[in-house]
């Protein structure tokens, strides 16, 4: 007798300890799922099962939820629904009461801890997510959209603005970025960076400026501003200082990732490549500094084949 309740006792003994370890684990994946989860706002819950029978399909019945920051476990009772059937309150309106793991009975962990439970509640984190990712894909669809419609109008006035210069350099120039940009980010940035000190060389040679000895984009860049007309106004000054700066950032961040991300000097072999946008990006980037510092050049060269006529 005495060796049977001993060995109920280990027995029990091992029961407790695990159901100790099954509650640690539960902590465990809350943590987890906080981490990865905790700051995007995201709700999921298991399916429904019996928690606290009191009669044929009658008691208390609850599922594990992840409210974004702890697993917890809802529940609501048969009576409830009871009430709530008469009453004609919607299922997606009916209201689940809340507690902490740290608060529920052995009992209802035992429950609601099963793989069974644990797979729903993951099958729901999955369904949340397909949710937002889709959500998220018809955003960027529609925004795809917007951009290429925006992308067609710049390549249309870039065309524009260059044949006014017929300079078949940069008509060159400007084919081989549209090609790469449809292809490879790493050529379209490079692409992007050599239009751009093709037209700041172009600008330079048609108002006879001698080229800066450094003729990469910066130095190209910076001579180029220095040569163009810009409004004299006192109150305009500091405004155009600011635009200047900005031309100036645009070009030097077009620059810096044809440096780092580009094909130039091999800059593409030991880091990881871009995404596509940024090729489309810096090719949209370059057109409109191109657009804006060619408009400069031709309004100052009509201003003054004017002068010359009324002379």
């Amino acid at each position: 007798m005495k060796n049977s309740i001993k060995s109920l006792s280990a027995q029990h003994k091992r029961v407790q300890a695990k159901r100790a370890a099954l509650f640690e684990r539960a902590h465990e994946l809350s943590a987890a799922l906080n981490q990865e989860f905790g700051e995007a706002h995201i709700y999921a819950s298991s399916a429904d099962t019996m928690l606290d029978q009191t009669g044929p399909d009658e008691g208390t019945y609850g599922r594990l939820a992840y409210d974004g920051e702890e697993l917890r476990v809802i529940h609501r009772t048969t009576d409830e629904d009871l009430y709530d059937n008469a009453h004609g309150v919607p299922e997606e309106e009916r209201p689940y009461s809340s507690r902490p793991l740290v608060l529920c009975s052995p009992e209802w962990l035992d429950r609601l801890l099963t793989a069974a439970s644990v797979d729903s509640l993951f099958a729901s984190l999955g369904a949340v997510l397909n949710q937002r990712e889709k959500q998220v894909d018809q955003s960027l669809g529609a925004l795809d959209k917007l951009l290429a419609a925006e992308s067609v109008e710049i390549e249309a006035q870039m065309a524009a603005s260059l044949s006014n210069m017929k300079n078949e350099a940069l008509n060159q120039n400007w084919a081989a970025l549209l090609d790469a940009a449809h292809l490879e980010t790493a050529d379209a940035l490079t692409r992007s960076s050599r239009m751009l000190e093709a037209v700041c060389a172009a600008i330079l040679n048609d108002r006879d400026v001698e080229l800066p000895a450094d003729k990469s984009l910066t130095p190209l860049l910076k001579a180029c501003i220095n040569t163009l007309e810009w409004p004299a106004a006192k109150d305009a000054l500091n405004d155009v200082n600011q635009l200047k700066g900005g031309v100036q950032s645009i070009c030097n961040a077009i620059g810096s990732l044809r440096t780092h991300f580009g094909t130039a000097h091999g800059a593409s072999s030991h880091l990881p490549p871009l995404d596509s946008e940024f090729g489309l990006l810096a090719k949209n980037a370059c057109a409109t500094m191109a657009i804006f510092l060619l408009s400069r050049h031709n309004r100052s060269v009509d201003a003054g084949t004017d002068e010359m006529h009324a002379e």
